[in-house]
């Protein structure tokens, strides 16, 4: 059987989200992943925040709290986010 497994560029951890993000990148990811479904592929989209580098280490220290803190609370909101425009993750990591 043919395995499909998708991912979308990875949300930056720091700062506001946007529509763009979701626009370009996660919705067509998803489409795509709903179609394979429904072709009756095994698919697996997967996807992520991305908490590495300065930008988080700096939005950290600006929110007054150190990265692993703030790297949870903002994958939350993601997590979130995702979940209430109704993307079909199988998984959203860290």
């Amino acid at each position: 059987m043919t395995r499909i497994l998708i991912t979308s560029a990875l949300p930056y951890i720091n700062g506001i989200k946007h529509l763009g993000t979701l626009a370009g990148s996660m919705l067509p990811a998803d489409v795509y992943a709903r179609f394979k479904r429904a072709q009756g592929l095994e698919t697996l989209y997967i996807c992520a925040t991305d908490e590495h580098g300065t930008p988080t280490e700096l939005a950290a220290a600006e929110a007054g709290v150190d990265p692993a803190a703030f790297c949870r609370q903002q994958h939350e909101v993601q997590a979130d986010l995702g979940a209430r425009f109704g993307l079909s993750w199988d998984h959203f990591g860290r």
